[in-house]
């Protein structure tokens, strides 16, 4: 069953001008083509359908879930509820952490990003 969900014969690629998606033939990648919002020209080189990288990051003060498209993580993401920077440092952290009573807090409950804890007491 085809849907529009499963339709591989069209690359979706976003209008640098205004963000918007526009669904591009397979078979015109690398042809002119044009933003249906904007009329601004799209990059239809075969480097540009790829799908960009993305980061979901979860603010750090109201707790909503935000996505940090990669090219802009180092450009002060802001929250989209809240509108507060989010704290994308954290993403280049070196792992594992180590956590006490002093920065559980912080460095768990306040985490923008999913937290795996390994718990250990020498009794």
């Amino acid at each position: 069953m085809r849907g529009p969900m499963n339709d591989t014969s069209k690359v979706i690629i976003r209008c640098t001008g205004c963000g918007a998606a526009n669904r591009i033939p397979a078979d015109r990648i690398g042809m002119a083509a044009k933003c249906g919002k904007c009329h601004a020209e799209l990059p239809t080189d075969p480097a540009a359908a790829e799908p960009e990288a993305s980061y979901k990051m979860r603010c750090t003060e109201c707790g909503a879930k935000n996505r940090v498209p990669g090219g802009k993580i180092n450009a002060g993401a802001k929250c989209g509820k809240c509108g507060l920077l989010l704290k994308t440092e954290e993403l280049f952290t070196p792992q594992p952490i180590m956590v006490n009573d002093s920065n559980f807090e912080t460095m768990v409950l306040k985490s923008p990003l999913p937290v795996l804890m390994w718990a250990w007491a020498p009794w």
